[in-house]
């Protein structure tokens, strides 16, 4: 499917096209760069997200928790 010009793939799992339209306009917003394809794919616990731009020959990669950590953290409090 298309969502804003880019070419979104729901690889795994239940996501609706609002909730990939959101993650979209958070990735425009943070990149100075050309947003072409984003795929999703869900889990129980988390969320992949791999996306590439037109000007890039790189693809990202992002890993999302859906529910929070109780464990404390050595780095980063």
């Amino acid at each position: 499917m298309m969502i804003n010009d880019v070419r979104v793939n729901i690889e795994k799992g239940s996501f609706s096209a609002a909730d990939a339209a959101r993650y979209i306009e958070q990735i425009k917003k943070t990149s100075k760069f050309t947003l072409k394809k984003i795929t999703f794919s869900r889990s129980d616990d988390f969320l992949d997200i791999r996306y590439s731009f037109k000007e890039i020959p790189f693809e990202r990669l992002r890993r999302l928790a859906f529910t929070p950590s109780s464990e404390k953290q050595a780095v980063n409090n």
